[in-house]
């Protein structure tokens, strides 16, 4: 945990049943939020560079910020936990990788050049591994031991977006190795003392150039990768069972990929009015997304439906979602500077698909159709062909889009002063 209690800054809010916990009211606008692995403390990086640490306090349904640590002299666009929460790693515009003590929160070692372009996206992978992707297009894996880059790949022309790691075995038509043998990279002694398969896995990784793309961390090769849509990937998850991954795109579109068959998407189904900027996993046909519309959803996969609404932040884009380590709590970064908790414990009960699909037509009424508009299947109109990547230096699309047009106007002058601060 974080030591050192600073600053004692409580907003009180209204519990309930799948409602809102409590609020925490950043200094400035949180580009991402991570829940530690063993408590009720979040983090949120910030766009000055800096980090706030927060702890909710159940007994008073308040979150209390605890102290605010400078990590970055420019924006902290990603961080995560790892050695069981003993560390901070965080990643900023700046192409540094920075790891805090997360006990005295003060700063332990700075990779000042760990990218050539600004660093958007940090996941960890087990205790001592991370990934990092860049605005280039770079996805680079590290060995936080040894402090240095153990593999990389350059898949993309645009920025990385988002990276799922997926353990080997998990996805879809995975055959297992043998942990002993020692000329397949990936296996240790440890593994193969402890009969336990050691191979490290995959990751699947979107990227604003409109591809999704399949990456070995077992022969650092790449497996496959999609065709170039017509629209920026911004978000991905793999579910069912691992024989389906879900991206979400600029348009608001979900597209879905026969895991291991990543040519062209399987199945779309559009809805959301705005982007899809991030999504997080509930279980196998669940998932929770976070729109530029300010609304977090919940959406059922195969059958595809819009089952309910977690919550909102009025008309603020959602940039980032995480659960606690109990699963009984949802983190929601958004643009209008605050941290929502929101309590989604009965998300995780038996049975609460079906009574979630039971409340679609309140959905519809409350949202509108387009918000629970079911797929539309149509891979297999489009242009089987290969179509060209986009250009490198082709203007990126705004992240935002409103679903009328004075929410349009006043989402981009939003998402203007978000980004002149990066």
């Amino acid at each position: 945990r974080f030591q050192h209690h600073t600053a004692d800054t409580s907003v009180r809010a209204l519990a309930m049943d799948g409602g809102e916990l409590c609020s925490a009211r950043c200094a400035e606008q949180p580009f991402d939020v991570q829940f530690h692995p063993n408590s009720q403390v979040f983090v949120a990086g910030l766009i000055t560079g800096e980090v706030e640490v927060w702890e909710r306090d159940d007994q008073r349904e308040t979150c209390r910020r605890l102290k605010t640590v400078r990590c970055h002299d420019t924006a902290c666009r990603t961080l995560c936990f790892v050695n069981d929460g003993s560390l901070l790693l965080t990643g900023s515009s700046d192409r540094s990788i920075l790891a805090t003590d997360v006990s005295t929160g003060k700063p332990l070692s700075r990779l000042t050049n760990a990218h050539k372009a600004p660093v958007n996206r940090l996941v960890a992978i087990d205790k001592n591994t991370i990934v990092s992707g860049d605005d280039d297009g770079a996805v680079k894996v590290w060995d936080t031991r040894q402090q240095k880059a153990v593999g990389q790949f350059a898949p993309f022309v645009d920025f990385v977006s988002d990276i799922c790691h997926v353990p080997f075995g998990a996805g879809a038509g995975e055959q297992k190795i043998d942990a002993t043998d020692p000329d397949v990279p990936g296996t240790s002694a440890q593994g193969a003392s402890q009969g336990v398969n050691t191979h490290p896995g995959s990751l699947v990784v979107t990227s604003g150039d409109g591809t999704i793309a399949h990456l070995s961390l077992h022969n650092w090769k790449e497996l496959g990768q999609s065709d170039t849509l017509d629209d920026e990937l911004l978000s991905v998850c793999v579910l069912k069972n691992g024989r389906k991954a879900i991206a979400g795109s600029q348009t608001g579109t979900l597209a879905l990929f026969d895991y291991g068959n990543w040519e062209e998407h399987s199945d779309r189904f559009p809805g959301h009015p705005s982007s899809i900027d991030c999504i997080v996993k509930i279980d196998e046909d669940t998932i929770l997304t976070g729109s530029s519309d300010g609304i977090i959803r919940i959406i059922g996969v195969l059958p595809n439906k819009m089952l309910g609404v977690v919550g909102e932040h009025g008309d603020m884009p959602v940039e980032r979602m995480a659960l606690s380590c109990d699963r009984s709590a949802l983190a929601t970064a958004s643009h209008d500077s605050t941290i929502k908790l929101w309590d989604v414990k009965y998300l995780l009960e038996e049975g609460s698909r079906s009574r979630m699909a039971g409340d679609e037509d309140d959905a519809r009424a409350e949202l509108g159709d387009a918000a629970v508009s079911d797929s539309d299947s149509d891979s297999d109109s489009e242009d089987a062909g290969k179509r060209k990547r986009k250009n490198k230096e082709s203007a990126k699309k705004s992240k935002m889009q409103g679903s009328g047009e004075a929410r349009a106007v006043a989402k981009k002058q939003a998402a203007k002063k978000f980004f002149d601060g990066l």
